[in-house]
């Protein structure tokens, strides 16, 4: 019975952060290609947020402010991709760039992965 209460607790370590993480908005953009992306941004709540330069397969993770009804828009110098729909909450978008003029973005299933591992991969 002892074991039992320890699974539960460590269950319960895992997936509370994913309970906050309904409550939220974010974005995550992955550079895919092989070479550097440079003056990467993001808009959202209009206000555009800065990033700059973005590794080779370099990601970030970001929270979106919660501002009702706005489009998320991926900026690569000066140049607006994506246009996605989002919510303060529930709303979780990733963006694959792969090239300085390829990007795309799709929204993610909430429970298709644990925020952790989102967070910090």
């Amino acid at each position: 019975m002892r074991y039992f209460g320890w699974a539960i607790a460590i269950v319960f370590v895992l997936l509370a952060p994913n309970l906050f993480w309904l409550g939220t908005s974010t974005l995550r953009i992955q550079n895919l290609s092989n070479s550097p992306i440079d003056s990467v941004a993001y808009m959202a709540c209009e206000t555009t947020h800065m990033i700059g330069r973005l590794a080779p397969h370099q990601s970030i993770f970001r929270f979106l402010s919660a501002c009702g009804d706005d489009t998320l828009e991926i900026i690569i110098n000066e140049v607006k991709f994506c246009q996605a729909y989002v919510e303060g909450e529930l709303y979780h978008v990733d963006a694959a760039i792969n090239g300085v003029d390829r990007v795309s973005c799709r929204y993610d299933h909430l429970l298709s992965s644990l925020f952790v591992i989102k967070a910090l991969w």
